[in-house]
């Protein structure tokens, strides 16, 4: 039996991927087209679509994808592609970054067994 993903997630997500689904149906109602013109240029069916919209975190996430592009909303996610935007993980990778020991020029064939 298939487990429901929104049994599984806070009220918080749950309201997130509402509003995102929400962009996704506004986005295409601003287009002037049907769920099942976008749902097909999207390369997805009509039933996926509906469920995106309705924020069904269930739903794979290729799919929002093509859906956020489909939509023209792909590019808002672009930020999030970039480490630096990370605080929190730019910090750390600053104060962790680690030196690669360099290579001794000195190169021999001598092995010690």
């Amino acid at each position: 039996m298939k487990r429901n993903n929104k049994d599984f997630i806070s009220p918080e997500l749950d309201q997130r991927a509402t509003s995102f689904g929400r962009a996704v149906a506004a986005a295409r109602i601003a287009r002037n087209m049907t769920r099942q013109d976008f749902s097909e240029r999207a390369n997805m069916s009509p039933s996926t679509l509906a469920r995106i919209e309705s924020g069904d975190v269930s739903v794979s996430f290729a799919s929002w994808l093509q859906a956020f592009d489909r939509a023209g909303l792909l590019g808002t996610l672009e930020p999030l592609a970039n480490p630096q935007n990370d605080r929190i993980g730019e910090a750390r990778r600053q104060i962790e970054s680690r030196v690669r020991p360099r290579k001794s020029a000195a190169k021999t064939d001598d092995y010690d067994f």
